[in-house]
């Protein structure tokens, strides 16, 4: 079993590449200065949920952490104290070779219970470290089922005798040397008299002092003795390494046993530590919006079959993370739901449009991720796909080979087309913006036109004032921004 902070379930990546359009990762960078931690959020966000389950997941942990602060400080530490436990196991069993160790069958037995030994410390490291967790997280009134199963689980384990047995068992050689013990090992022999297979049996410990105590294992296990006349029993050469050989098999076996069987146990919880990256980044995010006086909410994730947007005191985050006071980032209201096959926005140059779509985009990547967003409510529909085609700013169309630019937006928009699947969404900004091509408006239309077929929602922000024409009348809904007073709301113009 292994546990996860982000996934519930197994879910196929979705990776989109709209967060450089959306310009997500310049609102990252401008609150956090951990580079490293603000990538693993870019690298999550930009694989969009698609699993209604997985977000409400997310979600129930995200509120968990939001509401205790200590709580994320405390599994952080925790949880990278767990995840060192991997490599100081590696560094401890390359440096478990004894010095001199060679070829020979009693300096392999040496190898070989010095890495047993060194195995033995980690699973009580690991039991040590179930106690710990469950008491991390039990500290707090938890309402997630992420963190309730993990806590419940640490409970179970320091209750599981199996888990109890291999405690006992690796107790037995954490301090101790060969002949400390008396070990029982079983064998088979072939018909051709070979070594067929072998298991260690018993191991009992010692409570006598003989100096040569695994001299008498030896003897026990082969029954081979030489006597040397003047009274001595010793185990001949070739017995001796016969007998060296048996016990280092066995013993090795149980060393990979145990490597096995503990490493399995650690990687319950191994990674942890990196997920949780994800929610520091986003109570951080979040924090800062809200310490500036705008407002975060958890929005109502429906099924893609809704097919529905809705959102009212919609903030554009990169605006609001951009140095400026509460009061100079407007909010909208908007609403696209199933009735509608896309919306269209039009309006002047620096109107608000890319602003207002921006603030969508961002939304939708956000309630995906089972994060809050940067409204007052919102109500937001899985999207399978996410797509966007943000032109290149406009002053760069009025020099150049614009014919050239338009051919490249016409493969781009071609090439999100072959992509798209049931229910994706297109965010267009000022595409096909030139106005070198008055074809462009018509282009575009059809373009549109065949998107409602393919179940694909679409915005599209423009000042092809040719295209709202065109599609007035229909299903499409028609908004226009409103800048005079500088305040860039987009007012419908249908519906």
């Amino acid at each position: 079993m292994k546990f996860s902070l982000l996934y519930k379930i197994e879910e196929e990546q979705n990776p989109c590449d709209v967060l450089y359009n959306l310009s997500v990762d310049r609102s990252v960078g401008a609150v956090s200065g951990d580079v490293k931690r603000n990538d693993y959020f870019l690298g999550i966000l930009g694989n969009p949920l698609t699993c209604v389950e997985n977000i409400l997941y997310r979600q129930q942990i995200y509120a968990d952490l939001a509401a205790y602060p200590q709580l994320l400080d405390d599994m952080k530490l925790v949880f990278t104290r767990y995840d060192k436990i991997k490599q100081d196991w590696r560094e401890s069993r390359s440096n478990a070779v004894p010095a001199g160790a060679g070829g020979n069958a009693e300096a392999m037995l040496e190898y070989t219970f010095a890495s047993l030994q060194v195995t033995a410390m980690f699973p009580k490291t690991i039991i040590s470290f179930f106690e710990l967790i469950g008491d991390t997280i039990g500290r707090y009134e938890v309402k997630s089922e992420g963190l309730i199963a993990i806590r419940d689980y640490c409970a179970a384990m320091l209750e599981n005798d199996s888990l109890a047995e291999i405690d006992r068992i690796s107790s037995l050689f954490r301090y101790y040397t060969p002949e400390k013990f008396t070990f029982g090992v079983v064998t088979e022999i072939d018909d051709a008299l070979r070594l067929a297979s072998l298991e260690l049996a018993t191991v009992t410990e010692r409570t006598e002092k003989k100096a040569n105590a695994i001299g008498d294992i030896l003897h026990k296990v082969l029954g081979k003795k030489k006597n040397d006349g003047d009274g001595s029993v010793e185990a001949g050469e070739d017995a001796r390494d016969d007998a060296f050989y048996t016990l280092n098999e066995a013993l090795a076996q149980l060393d990979n046993l145990l490597v096995h069987v503990t490493y399995d146990i650690y990687e319950t919880f191994f990674g942890i530590s990196r997920e949780i990256n994800f929610y520091d980044t986003a109570l951080e995010l979040m924090g800062y919006l809200e310490g500036i006086g705008l407002p975060t909410v958890m929005p109502q994730v429906m099924p893609m079959e809704a097919d529905y947007f809705s959102a009212k005191g919609l903030y554009d985050m990169l605006i609001a993370t951009d140095g400026r006071e509460a009061s100079e980032v407007i909010p909208n209201d908007f609403t696209l739901d199933d009735k509608w096959e896309g919306l269209l926005v039009r309006g002047k140059n620096n109107s608000g449009k890319t602003v207002f779509l921006r603030s969508v985009g961002t939304a939708q990547l956000f309630a995906q991720a089972g994060l809050p967003v940067c409204a007052k409510s919102a109500m937001i529909s899985v999207r399978v796909r996410i797509f966007a085609h943000f032109s290149s700013a406009e002053e760069e169309f009025t020099l150049g080979d614009t014919a050239g630019r338009f051919e490249g937006e016409v493969k781009e928009i071609a090439r999100i087309i072959d992509n798209l699947k049931p229910y994706s969404l297109i965010l267009f900004n000022e595409t096909f913006q030139t106005t070198a091509y008055s074809e462009g408006a018509v282009g575009m239309y059809e373009i549109l036109g065949a998107l409602p077929g393919l179940h694909t929602k679409y915005i599209f922000v423009t000042h092809l004032t040719k295209l709202f024409d065109l599609c007035s009348g229909g299903k499409v809904r028609l908004a226009q921004t409103d800048s005079e007073s500088r305040t860039f709301k987009i007012i419908p113009i249908n519906g």
